[in-house]
C-alpha cells in the first residue's frame, strides 16, 4: 500500500512532502504545512483559499453551492427539492422549510440503499425468471414452426406424388384415345 494511503502513516504535505500537513488550499485542491502555505500564498497569481485542514474535513461533507461557488450548501429545501446555502436562504428560500443537508442526504442514501435492495431481492429476481420464461417460449415457438415447415413439406411431397399420377393417368389417356383416334 502507499505510504500516504495508510491509516497507520501521518498525511504529510503534498509540497514538500516531508511535514505533517495543517492546512489546505480549496482553489489548488493541495495540503500544506505551516512552511509551505507561505511559499505557497506568496504566488499572487492566484487568490489561494487556504483553510485549517480540520475546517476541510468537515466542509468536504456538504456539497457546493450552484449559484454562489465559494459557498457550502448546510441546508436543504424541502419546497425545491435542492441543497442551498446560507445566501441562497436569504434570497430565493425565505419561508421555505429546510433541514440539514446531511441528514437529507442521509435520508435520500437510506432510501436508495432500500430501493437497490428490493431491485436486487425482489425485481430483479422477476425479470431474470420472466426472461428466462421468453428465452424458453422462443424455443417451443422456433421448434413448432420447424415442426409446421417438415409437415407442409410432407404434404407438399404427397401432392406432388399425386399430382404426377394424375398427370401420367391423363398422359396414358391422351396416348390411348391418340391410339384410337388413328385406328379409326
Amino acid at each position: 500500500m502507499h505510504p500516504r494511503c495508510s491509516a497507520q502513516e501521518v498525511l504529510l504535505c503534498d509540497v514538500c512532502e516531508t511535514v505533517p500537513l495543517q492546512s489546505h488550499c480549496e482553489l489548488c485542491k493541495i495540503d500544506l504545512c505551516s512552511n509551505c502555505v507561505v511559499k505557497h500564498l506568496s504566488d499572487s497569481s492566484k487568490r489561494h483559499n487556504v483553510v485549517s485542514y480540520k475546517d476541510i474535513v468537515h466542509i468536504r461533507k456538504y456539497p457546493k453551492c450552484s449559484k454562489h461557488a465559494e459557498k457550502h450548501c448546510e441546508l436543504y429545501c424541502e419546497k425545491c427539492d435542492i441543497p442551498v446555502c446560507s445566501t441562497s436562504v436569504s434570497h430565493k428560500h425565505s419561508g421555505h422549510i429546510l433541514c440539514d443537508v446531511l441528514k437529507k442526504i442521509g435520508s435520500k442514501t437510506q432510501g436508495l440503499k432500500n430501493d437497490l435492495e428490493e431491485l436486487e431481492t425482489r425485481t430483479s429476481p422477476r425479470y431474470d425468471e420472466m426472461a428466462s420464461d421468453i428465452q424458453t417460449k422462443k424455443a417451443q415457438v422456433e421448434t413448432n414452426y420447424g415442426k409446421l415447415s417438415t409437415v407442409v413439406g410432407q404434404q407438399g411431397e404427397i401432392w406432388h406424388q399425386e399430382i404426377t399420377a394424375i398427370v401420367n393417368q391423363v398422359k396414358s389417356d391422351i396416348a390411348e384415345m391418340k391410339t384410337k383416334h388413328m385406328a379409326a
